[in-house]
């Protein structure tokens, strides 16, 4: 088979599983705007043992504040989280069949007062950024993503600018995304995002997983997780 035969069969796969699993509107999101919501990405039930799991996990670790990493292995359910098939197809979408999750963790965001500040994750690249999706960042949600619930803010089809903001670009145009509990928030990481200040009592508990393109990868050491 030719080098153009195999990549017609693997374009052809994927929009067949494109078709199959409905996700043609998410494809459409994350080529004009940047980012998409999938909305009842697993049972309900995945996502409450994922939260459980992140809570256990954070009350564990001794000065535990954001970020606990390298969760593949802290059970079953994060191995999950690495195979949904929705999530997997969107990703070779965004980053070629050969992509790898180089990093799994987490975050449990409490009332605070100010908001994040409207960034790109492309740290390590020259600007202009390559012109085509090299990482992306997906989060699960494990609680109601709502404004006054610290919920991601975007800035839509920013990542058309292959840039960083700089002088706080973005703040004014940023909207909050809506996103019911077992969503996932998959966006390239040329996007410019930010959280908004969480008001409301409680805790917004995520999983994050961060898949690269396998030449980005090659430059980092792996495996992470």
């Amino acid at each position: 088979m030719s080098a153009a035969q195999a990549v017609r069969t693997k374009t052809e796969k994927l929009r067949q599983r494109i078709d199959e699993l409905d996700l043609e509107g998410n494809v459409s999101d994350l080529s004009i705007d940047g980012y998409t919501v999938i909305r009842d990405a697993a049972p309900l039930s995945f996502f409450e043992e994922l939260r459980e799991s992140i809570l256990n996990i954070s009350r564990r670790i001794e000065g535990f504040r954001r970020f606990p990493t390298n969760l593949l292995n802290e059970g079953v359910v994060f191995e999950r989280s690495v195979q949904l098939e929705s999530l997997n197809t969107l990703y070779e979408f965004l980053l070629g069949p050969n992509f790898i999750v180089s990093q799994v963790s987490a975050s449990v965001k409490r009332t605070t007062p100010k908001p994040f500040a409207i960034h790109a994750d492309m740290n390590g690249y020259e600007q202009p950024f390559p012109g085509h999706s090299v990482i992306a960042t997906s989060i699960f949600c494990c609680d109601d993503f709502t404004e006054d619930a610290g919920a991601t803010r975007f800035v839509p089809g920013s990542h058309h600018l292959r840039r960083h903001p700089v002088d706080g670009e973005g703040e004014s145009e940023a909207i909050a995304v809506n996103a019911p509990t077992g969503s996932i928030i998959l966006w390239d990481g040329a996007m410019w995002h930010g959280n908004c200040p969480r008001t409301r009592a409680g805790e917004r508990v995520v999983l994050h997983l961060n898949p690269q393109s396998p030449k980005r990868s090659a430059h980092r050491e792996l495996p992470r997780y």
